[in-house]
Parts: C-alpha cells; structure tokens; sequence
C-alpha cells in the first residue's frame, strides 16, 4: 500500500471514528472512577480527578444530572406517591438523557447519538455511585441534608433490600457500560441511504 493509499484509509477511518476516539477517554476515566468508589472508597463517586479537560468535561455533566435529579423529585411528586417521588430523582436523570437520544436516533444523527448515549451511561453510573452508598449512607447530600433524605437508602429501605445495595449498583453499572459499548460502536451502524433528487426534462 503506498503513501497516498494510506493517507487515504487514515481520513476514512478518521472520518468514520473520530467521535469514538474522543469519548473513549472520558469513557475509561468514568468507569475508573465508579469502579474505584464501588471497590475501595464511595467518597470516588463525588470526589475524583479528571485530567483536563475530560475535569471540565465531568463538571458540566455532573452538574447537569444534579439538576435533572432534583427537578426528577418536584415532577414525580405529582403522583402523590413518596417512593415515586423519592425514585424521581434517580429516574428524570436516566429518562432525559434517553430522550435526547431519542431525538438524534430518529433524526439520524449519528455524532448526536454517540453523545447522549455517554451522558446515558455516565448517568446510569451516577445513579449507581448512589445506590451503592444506600446502606452506609457517607455522601454529603445536598443542602446539607441528613442521612434520613438519602434517596437510595429510602428506597432499598421501601423494598426491605437495604443489603443488597451493591449488587443495584452493579446492575446500573452494567447499564451504563452497556450504554458506552453502543456509543463507541455507532460508527458501525449500516449507512444510510441519502435521498437524490433528480429532475429529468423528458418533453425535449
């Protein structure tokens, strides 16, 4: 293969995966980081060191999950169900990212999807970092709340499954690399057919 040929392949697989390539790092940090707070400290969950600028990346995330969550807990409470209103939070987080997934699925927007598919994952192992500290309870909620608001302690507690903690975490952690294999893998979705137009002058 010479020069020009390989100059050629380069761009094309560029071109194709290029997206891929600058998640993947924000992808392997995220994952380092949940596994971190899972196996040794859950403080990793809150409290992690992204290098710049996947730092600045993750602080516009977090961030905007935090606020997806808490608005979860004032639409879900419509219902007038507490353990709705309390699982809103964690359930608003995954739905909106889904949505604006949806939204690019349907419009065929590959580079759209292979981002909102992260923010899916990313959330999914939010909510895990959550779950995984319902029987302990050590994160700072927000607002200063006490350990008795902790949504996920609340929840397991409602389902007498306060013990089993870990293993949702590791389920919402299944979902969410489920999420990141899916976006780093759009490229090979088949193509799709564009439309032409072509007007044809037959009366000449």
């Amino acid at each position: 293969m010479d020069k020009q040929n390989i100059t050629r392949a380069a761009k094309s697989f560029l071109k194709r995966w290029w997206a891929s390539l600058l998640i993947l790092p924000f992808i392997i940090y995220s994952l380092h980081q949940i596994y971190w707070a899972i196996q040794y400290n859950i403080f990793f969950a809150v409290n992690y060191d992204y290098p710049f600028p996947l730092n600045i990346v993750n602080f516009f995330v977090d961030n905007f999950l935090l606020i997806t969550h808490e608005a979860g807990h004032t639409f879900f409470r419509i219902f007038g169900v507490r353990f709705i209103t309390i699982l809103g939070g964690s359930l608003f987080q995954i739905i909106l990212p889904v949505v604006i997934f949806a939204y690019f699925w349907f419009n065929k927007k590959r580079i759209g999807m292979q981002f909102s598919l992260v923010l899916v994952g990313f959330s999914w192992l939010d909510v895990a970092g959550y779950a995984a500290d319902g029987g302990a309870r050590q994160l700072p909620l927000i607002g200063g709340l006490g350990k008795e608001a902790h949504d996920w302690y609340n929840l397991l507690v409602k389902m007498n499954a306060l013990e089993h903690d870990i293993t949702f975490a590791l389920c919402f952690v299944a979902m969410g690399i489920i999420c990141y294999l899916w976006a780093l893998l759009i490229p090979l979705l088949p193509e799709q057919p564009k439309e032409v137009s072509i007007d044809l002058d037959l009366d000449t």
